[in-house]
């Protein structure tokens, strides 16, 4: 593939919980300018406005009212003179992207696929044939779990298993620095979670969980549900967003690591990221039987199918398997930021 340049629009914010874009994405940046996209935002005046950083450019288009396409005109004006002479690649994270597509139909196309965001709450109507035409047009698609891989190895070999990964060594700080202050007047051991707290989450295992003599803190925003959802005991705690540099100081916090997602529709195809993530922690990780986790982890990962199973495994966890802990570590290990960002790179065609 031909560029010197690259476009990514996504379905996430670049100053949000940091995930399998922002770990691509951002090493990419070492190697050609790069331009993030994101969906827009309501905001008191229509404005599309770069901002610059040290690696990746973000384009945060704003807008007095909901516009009728989610890369509109004037975004594409502005993807535009950003992009200049140059030759873009295009790396899409939501087909409804596809206008930018439109607007450079002789650039190369990217879809990495990590979720299926038809499946999501809220999902935009239509989004499932326009994936579909996503997977169709794209030169390359990615996908970040296996589950993805089997719904889209159909489109031929031009599909590719990319899992997610670890930034092995930033999460391997949990075991030499001090927990967050948080953890200082937390008695009993604790379980903890990091990540988004929304339509995904197995709210039943962690009332059920937090009826047992532990301490539970959760990490992350909570977007797109019912707040009455949300447990509420004294020995529950949420910090809300966090940056992504203080999350080994929580993780080493942690006894048990915790992966509490129900199985529903926006479950099906996940692959958590945080997985490994508390491998590389040297965290015991207790997890509902996630087809991802079951099929890279289960040998490392404790399964736990209902509430009550899993409020035990989690206290049984607390006295963590040295073997099962090392197992983990070389699974994290082998499963870096750098390298799936390198072979990846060597998919386009560039050394």
């Amino acid at each position: 593939m031909v560029f010197d340049c690259i476009v990514v629009a996504s379905h996430l914010r670049y100053d949000g919980v940091w995930q399998r874009p922002h770990h691509l994405v951002s090493r990419f940046a070492r190697r050609v300018p790069v331009l993030f996209v994101e969906e827009p935002f309501f905001a008191k005046r229509d404005a599309d406005t770069i901002e610059r950083g040290p690696e990746v450019d973000v384009l945060r288009p704003q807008r007095k009212a909901r516009p009728a396409t989610m890369f509109d005109a004037a975004t594409l004006a502005a993807v535009r003179r950003w992009v200049g002479e140059r030759r873009p690649l295009l790396w899409l994270y939501t087909p409804q992207a596809l206008p930018i597509a439109g607007a450079f139909p002789r650039a190369p196309l990217v879809y990495d696929r990590m979720d299926d965001l038809s499946a999501f709450a809220f999902a935009a109507p239509g989004l499932a044939e326009r994936e579909e035409r996503l997977l169709e047009s794209a030169g390359l698609v990615f996908t970040g779990g296996r589950s993805l891989f089997e719904r889209a190895r159909r489109f031929g070999p031009k599909v590719r298993l990319y899992p997610s990964g670890v930034d092995f060594e930033h999460f391997a700080r949990a075991q030499q620095i001090a927990p967050h202050p948080l953890f200082a007047n937390l008695l009993a051991p604790v379980c903890g979670y990091a990540g988004v707290i929304d339509e995904r989450f197995d709210f039943a295992a962690i009332q059920a969980l937090a009826l047992r003599p532990v301490e539970i803190v959760l990490v992350g925003p909570v977007m797109k549900i019912d707040t009455a959802l949300l447990p509420r005991r004294s020995n529950v705690h949420f910090t809300g967003q966090v940056e992504y540099g203080e999350l080994p100081a929580f993780y080493a916090g942690f006894d048990v690591a915790l992966v509490p997602f129900a199985r529903n529709a926006a479950t099906a195809s996940i692959s958590p990221t945080k997985t490994p993530e508390y491998l590389a922690a040297r965290k015991p990780v207790v997890s509902t039987p996630i087809a991802d986790v079951v099929a890279d982890y289960g040998e490392v990962v404790t399964i736990a199918a209902d509430p009550e199973t899993f409020a035990q495994a989690c206290l049984f966890a607390l006295a963590p398997d040295a073997g099962r802990t090392e197992r983990g570590v070389a699974l994290a290990r082998a499963a870096g930021w750098d390298d799936i960002a390198a072979r990846m790179w060597n998919d386009l065609g560039r050394e």
